[in-house]
């Protein structure tokens, strides 16, 4: 036999002889905006709770059909509606070895109810009393008064369960983690990406199937289109109705969507005049039409919104029976008369190019106030400058896209009451705070129906935002990609059963 050929066997006999080498799974997911930050208990932009939901666990979580499943909580018992009692799965670790137990939870919980946190969370939970580690796995906990919602405010990722022994290490979290979810930070390059890597110790077994996640940043939305159909994007986020509509005629893509909870919303800062003036909130809500901005801004992919988002049927009040909310010039022009504006006023509208940032949406507001009269000059600035000015309530008015839910006191009291986390439009009005303080105690569907029906309805009238729409959930993705699946706030939490 000649020595070539006895080389190439013996070559072969080796190659066979070797293990195979599993080939690494990598999800690559396209996003057009960066994240703020990562600390779970104060991030407020959806581009950081994306992240976020890949890194952490609450108690409780949404399934893809919005339904309360357990999460680190594996069951829970409620012996009287101000008293639950959580049963933690064992032997969960966080990210850093240590595993999570009862005082890990109560730790998180309290550093959400503490006011020098700022955490938008607070105000899902504030009715807590008391809390305690009934042992290792169990905690109990005992509210002031019924809080109808307060399952559902846990679902929250400002709700999440982060180390204690890592908050004690680092203090702020916003530049690392500290979790159990089923993927870990490795890198994180700033405006750039993100690598999040398979968690080994994650507690459902066999999961996640990705062994790799990579968030790429790209602002444009016809290069996260390009970037999936070329394939070096698996899935992205796409907003645009005019990209959403080349990638359905695409036979290699599959375009999943999905009517969201999310309510895009147009808020005035109330302190500030013109916007003191309830006439002047009305006549600018009178102005707009919503119909109009769902076809220019989203290509008709959304359903106009009151107070309550659409989706949340048992509670939501329709667009049409709301006072102030069908255009009517004639009446907006006479309010605005009575306030002293018969020839209009200027004033700024925050925004940002990008989806969550709204500057389609507020172009398409700045042509409808024309009609009466008032000129809105566009301040669209970079995205870290739009978080900061909403943070320190810096505006006019801003459009923005606010994070809805099927339960009204979870969206609305943290909203619009005056002690709300996220109510910056610093909006304080005691008929409002008292509709939403009844709502959140009472149990029984009827009773607080009627009150978010009389809620939702004052709120129209007092317009200190005016709601707008909630936009379709819409993903674009290789037909490779299997096991997604969305949920209507926007969570990405199925990436954990995500396969290719």
């Amino acid at each position: 036999m000649k020595l070539s050929v006895r080389i190439a066997l013996s070559l072969l006999v080796l190659a066979l002889a070797m293990p195979l080498v599993a080939q690494e799974k990598v999800l690559t997911i396209g996003v057009d905006q960066e994240a703020i930050g990562l600390d779970p208990h104060i991030i407020t932009a959806f581009s950081s709770h994306r992240r976020v939901d890949l890194l952490y666990n609450k108690l409780v979580r949404h399934d893809e059909n919005l339904k309360i499943v357990p999460d680190l909580a594996e069951s829970w018992e409620v012996p009287n509606n101000t008293t639950y009692v959580f049963n933690l799965r064992k032997g969960v670790k966080f990210h850093n070895g240590q595993e999570m137990t009862s005082d890990d939870v109560i730790f998180s919980l309290n550093r959400i109810l503490d006011p020098k946190t700022a955490s938008p969370g607070r105000s899902y939970i504030t009715s807590i009393k008391t809390m305690e580690a009934l042992d290792k796995y169990r905690v109990k906990i005992t509210l002031s008064a019924p809080l109808a919602s307060f399952l559902e405010g846990l679902t929250s990722n400002n709700c999440a369960i982060v180390s204690k022994a890592a908050v004690e290490q680092y203090g702020n979290l916003q530049k690392l983690e500290a979790g159990t979810g089923a993927f870990m930070l490795k890198e994180w390059i700033p405006d750039n990406s993100m690598t999040l890597v398979k968690n080994p110790d994650y507690f459902e077994k066999g999961l996640p199937y990705m062994d790799k996640v990579i968030f790429r940043v790209i602002p444009e939305q016809a290069s996260l289109f390009a970037g999936v159909r070329s394939g070096s994007l698996d899935i992205a986020q796409i907003n645009d109705g005019g990209t959403v509509m080349l990638a359905k005629k695409d036979p290699n893509l599959v375009v999943l969507q999905k009517p969201g909870i999310n309510v895009r919303t147009f808020g005035f800062n109330v302190t500030r005049k013109p916007f003191d003036d309830v006439r002047v909130r009305q006549a600018i809500s009178l102005a707009i039409d919503r119909n109009e901005i769902i076809a220019a801004a989203e290509f008709g992919m959304a359903q106009p919104s009151g107070p309550i988002p659409p989706g949340a049927t048992q509670w939501a009040t329709p667009v049409s029976k709301l006072p102030n909310y069908s255009p009517d010039i004639a009446k907006a022009k006479s309010l605005l008369a009575q306030a002293g504006y018969p020839n209009g006023f200027n004033f700024k509208i925050v925004c940002s190019n990008s989806f969550e940032g709204g500057l389609a949406v507020a172009q398409v507001i700045q042509n409808q106030l024309k009609k009466i009269g008032v000129s809105a000059d566009l301040d669209v600035v970079e995205w870290g400058i739009y978080i900061d000015k909403w943070n320190k309530r810096d505006f006019d008015s801003m459009v923005e896209l606010r994070g809805g839910s099927g339960e009204p006191d979870r969206f609305l009291y943290r909203t619009l009451h005056s002690t709300g986390g996220v109510n910056n439009f610093l909006f304080k009005d005691a008929e409002v705070d008292a509709l939403l303080d009844k709502g959140r105690t009472l149990t029984e569907y009827a009773a607080r129906k009627q009150v978010y029906d009389d809620l939702q309805a004052m709120l129209a009238q007092k317009a200190p935002v005016i709601f707008l729409y909630c936009p379709f959930e819409t993903h674009i993705a290789n037909k490779g990609i299997k096991g997604f699946k969305q949920i209507g706030d926007g969570s990405l939490y199925y990436v954990v059963e995500t396969k290719e």
